[in-house]
């Protein structure tokens, strides 16, 4: 009897999991509403006997899903001069504007008509040359302006994933002036102040810097090329030169010393510092300020993103070089920063994880560790929250918002 009560119980776990994967069909404030309601729901329709999810289960789930998309979805003409002209969207579809403002790809669609059009508009101006018949050697392919959208919208999702966010929630999710204010109403208060746990940042930072240091320690080995000043003197051929130098690529023969040497010095000056870091680190942390006003949160996806991103830089790198593309240099200069910074990182991350400390966030780490200082206490953030039905009276005569 026990066995088929765990038997069951595991069968409704694996049911329960693969229909949050098809329920991210509905909008994002859906699911947080109704979404436990919904999962339920399936679990209980499923069956007792049920194994697993069927598919015609899971067709109607993302077909009931998209429905409650396009069914909150702005009519054409609203959703363009939204995306196009950023202009205010109507009060019946505040919903959807946070969605689509709170969603991981929204840097890439507020840019989509740049990122669409600039490159064609590039293409056709090389193509046709209004100022006169373009040299077919000067063409460059169609390819690469399609790979310049992809670069730029990777740019913007892990360089700039948070810029004009808050403006745009202001602007198209609060109700201004002469407006009705209801309870639930997003309207402008003071909110914590978000920060990043210390021990989700480090850890994340261990293995790029590792990774970076331990490459440019490959490439220094490896890279064929480097680029040399050569002196200049004069020359009849040029007698306004008469002296100078310029930059050419020579073959590494004995520099690599020279290479690997900065390394090392990078590596030993980041041992001193980390045994700094431990002791300010000892001094200080019991002592730092109670923080009423903070909320902490792991790193975001975006910024393991920004991880991942820069492991995938580190790795072109040592593939240009080692390969003799590219001179040696790029990856010395960022393999140094990463072994000046390693022990540093493995000295917080140690005695973060051996702190009885909740609310410790990278940013008081960062502060102590650079400035030998006390974190200062933070002060609220200004944004968006919820408007209790208490309150509603107030808000109305002007007392909350603004």
């Amino acid at each position: 009897m026990t066995s088929q009560g765990d038997s069951r119980i595991i069968s409704n776990a694996r049911i329960e999991r693969r229909a949050q994967l098809w329920i991210r069909a509905y909008p994002r404030r859906w699911r947080q509403d109704r979404g436990e309601e919904l999962l339920g729901l399936v679990v209980d329709l499923a069956g007792r006997e049920a194994r697993r999810l069927g598919a015609t289960a899971a067709l109607d789930l993302v077909r009931g899903g998209w429905g409650t998309r396009w069914r909150e979805h702005p009519p054409l003409h609203t959703w363009l001069l939204y995306r196009l002209l950023d202009r205010r969207i109507p009060e019946a579809y505040r919903s959807w504007a946070l969605d689509d403002i709170d969603g991981f790809w929204y840097p890439i669609r507020r840019s989509m008509f740049f990122l669409a059009s600039y490159p064609a508009f590039l293409y056709a101006l090389n193509v046709v040359d209004p100022w006169g018949p373009v040299p077919p050697a000067w063409h460059e392919p169609a390819w690469h302006y399609l790979v310049w959208a992809i670069l730029m919208a990777v740019f913007l999702l892990i360089a700039l994933p948070e810029v004009g966010r808050n403006p745009a929630r202001h602007k198209h999710v609060a109700p201004r002036a002469g407006e009705p204010w209801v309870e639930g109403a997003l309207v402008g208060w003071d909110v914590p102040r978000h920060r990043v746990e210390a021990r989700s940042v480090l850890t994340w930072a261990l293995p790029l810097l590792g990774i970076a240091g331990a490459a440019s320690v490959v490439t220094s080995c490896l890279a064929p090329k480097v680029l040399l000043a050569k002196d200049v003197t004069f020359t009849p051929w040029n007698p306004d030169m008469v002296g100078g130098f310029e930059l050419v690529v020579a073959p590494m023969v004995g520099l690599r010393v020279v290479a690997v040497g900065a390394l090392v010095v990078a590596l030993g000056l980041g041992v001193l510092g980390a045994a700094l870091a431990g002791r300010r680190l000892d001094r200080f942390l019991g002592k730092r300020p109670a923080q009423p006003y903070r909320a902490l949160r792991p790193i975001s996806g975006t910024g393991k993103a920004r991880v991942l991103f820069g492991i995938v830089i580190v790795g072109t790198l040592v593939w240009l070089e080692v390969s003799g593309r590219l001179v040696l240099g790029p990856s010395v200069l960022l393999g140094s920063v990463a072994l000046l910074l390693l022990p540093g990182v493995v000295v917080a991350l140690v005695v973060t994880r051996g702190s009885d400390d909740a609310d410790l966030a990278a940013a008081d780490v960062w502060r102590i560790v650079t400035r030998g200082r006390l974190p200062a206490v933070d002060p609220p953030a200004w944004g968006l929250r919820p408007l209790p039905a208490a309150q509603v009276p107030d808000a109305r005569n002007g007392a909350v918002h603004g």
